[in-house]
């Protein structure tokens, strides 16, 4: 047996004894890697073997992720894939509209809710002959893959709203839903987006202890941050802002459906017009490529008398020497205090050492940026110098809002995902303090 095969065997068999995982499920390939499904409550035990390479939600399975070395030709993921091929071509030549290069638009990968599978139309059955095969071509796909309603996606709609591009080919129901770490979503998947791939940080926020708090989400969607913040981190109240009619909606259907809507406040429209002030301990900022446009919402939100945390989410690109605005042109001029540029060009320069460790973390009182002993991982230059740049700009604005003087420390940066070739999606959390005169 080659050494990757061995390797694979080892790790399941080491969380079948463990009783994580979940001998029913599928292994399946994700990207240059293949995820081992865990059974729900791996959650609860703390010896778990994977929390190296970490964990994911999809389809309601909990997966652990190892690198992919093997050829997964015998999994049943694989075999699935290998059926629609043979089972669509087939299809295809009986109708005499089978071309060979029609082999690539073939699915080997999609997203399943419950008896429907999302497939991205950007990759997989691109070319009109498909279309042209009428119904059979759907139902024989329904079959193998066990499911009821085809929907095909593209990319995410300009729109302001990030409403997906989602066409229901086969069914008659475009609304789906899911169980997430105990948590019921409900959508219409041609209306509003859900990201399997946030699960991270979902759960991450599910863990959080805020008892007794008031927390402001700004961008809430369907839920997704909205929901953890009162199910299982147990906010006192929650404000949720969105201002997508269809969020919206769905948004206040979760709440019911996870029974805390009595917790909830929610603010239909532009977060910039709501005028929340002074009320928040904890602010959330859950929106990419950038939530630089509620940076100043937040600190209007946080309480003046005692601060709080905001978590800021962006998309960080490695090898770019500047920061960029929300519309992606390059800024020279970050009008950076003199303490600030100059550790940002040691940044730049690579030759500030942090006392011979790499994970330390930064923050400014009184408008001077210095080091602190608190560990953060940075991995990359680029997540530093952002970082150095947010706890700038939040610092100016907290002070012009509240007008007094604030220390902000950055207590943790997480990375979410990768969102693209490059670009990481991170979110940043600063404990906010009003330093008293």
């Amino acid at each position: 047996m080659a050494e990757e095969q061995q390797q694979l065997l080892y790790n399941e068999l080491a969380l079948l004894n463990k009783k994580l995982a979940d001998s029913e499920r599928q292994c399946i390939k994700i990207c240059d890697k293949i995820g081992i499904p865990l059974k729900q409550n791996f959650e609860q035990n703390t010896d778990i073997i994977c929390s190296q390479d970490g964990y994911f939600i999809l389809n309601d399975i909990a997966f652990c992720v190892i690198k992919k070395k093997i050829d997964m030709s015998s999994k049943k993921s694989t075999s699935n894939a290998q059926k629609l091929k043979e089972e669509l071509s087939t299809v295809m030549q009986n109708k005499g509209l089978w071309h060979v290069k029609l082999e690539t638009e073939i699915p080997v990968s999609w997203e399943k809710y419950n008896d429907l599978i999302l497939i991205n139309s950007d990759k997989y059955f691109k070319s009109s002959a498909w279309y042209e095969a009428g119904p059979d071509l759907w139902i024989r796909m329904c079959n193998i893959l066990n499911v009821d309603r085809i929907a095909l996606k593209s990319n995410i709609s300009p729109d302001g709203f990030r409403t997906p591009k989602v066409n229901l080919i086969w069914g008659k129901s475009s609304i789906v839903q899911c169980t997430d770490n105990g948590i019921r979503y409900n959508w219409d998947v041609t209306k509003n987006m859900f990201c399997a791939g946030n699960a991270p940080e979902r759960h991450r926020i599910a863990k959080l202890k805020c008892d007794g708090e008031v927390v402001v989400d700004l961008y809430a969607g369907i839920g997704y941050f909205t929901l953890p913040y009162l199910v299982h981190a147990k906010a006192k109240l929650v404000h949720a802002c969105e201002w997508n009619p269809d969020a919206v909606n769905a948004l206040r259907n979760n709440l019911i459906a996870n029974n805390v809507e009595k917790r909830c406040i929610v603010h239909e429209g532009d977060n910039r017009k709501v005028l929340l002030s002074n009320i928040a301990d904890r602010v959330n900022l859950g929106l990419i490529p950038s939530s630089k446009d509620g940076w100043r919402v937040a600190c209007k939100a946080l309480k003046s008398s005692t601060g709080g945390v905001l978590h800021i989410h962006e998309n960080v690109t490695s090898g770019m020497n500047k920061c960029t605005s929300n519309n992606g042109n390059v800024q020279e001029d970050l009008s950076l205090c003199s303490e600030c540029r100059h550790l940002l060009n040691c940044i730049k320069s690579d030759k500030f050492v942090y006392g011979g460790s790499h994970k330390q973390s930064f923050f400014i009182d009184n408008n001077r940026l210095s080091i602190s002993n608190v560990p953060i991982n940075w991995k990359r230059v680029e997540w530093k110098f952002w970082a150095v740049h947010v706890l700038h700009c939040i610092s100016s604005t907290l002070h012009e809002v509240h007008k007094v003087k604030w220390k902000l420390s950055v207590v943790h940066l997480h990375r979410v995902k990768s969102y693209a070739p490059h670009i990481d999606h991170l979110v940043l959390d600063l404990h906010c303090y009003p330093v008293p005169l």
